[in-house]
């Protein structure tokens, strides 16, 4: 796969992301330090449902991953983060 094709399919997966008011809150509420899944729901006030999709989909697509209990931005997800 070029280089380029590899581009453009991540800015795409950050552009669907940034796409979602609720994916940019949970990246956000996640920030830098990481918190557990029992904080991010008590701070974003969510629906079971709205909380598990969309985090779902942020790890699935590897902008959050879970460690140590902890749910933690990959490099992606700082650079969505910083997107705003």
């Amino acid at each position: 796969m070029g280089e380029k094709v590899r581009d453009r399919e991540h800015h795409e997966r950050l552009f669907k992301a940034s796409m979602s008011p609720i994916r940019r809150q949970i990246v956000a509420a996640i920030g830098v330090q990481g918190k557990t899944r029992e904080e991010l729901k008590k701070e974003l006030e969510l629906s079971d449902f709205q909380f598990k999709f969309n985090l779902d989909w942020l790890i699935k697509e590897g902008f959050v991953k879970e460690e140590g209990g902890k749910l933690k931005l990959t490099d992606d997800g700082i650079e969505l983060l910083e997107a705003g």
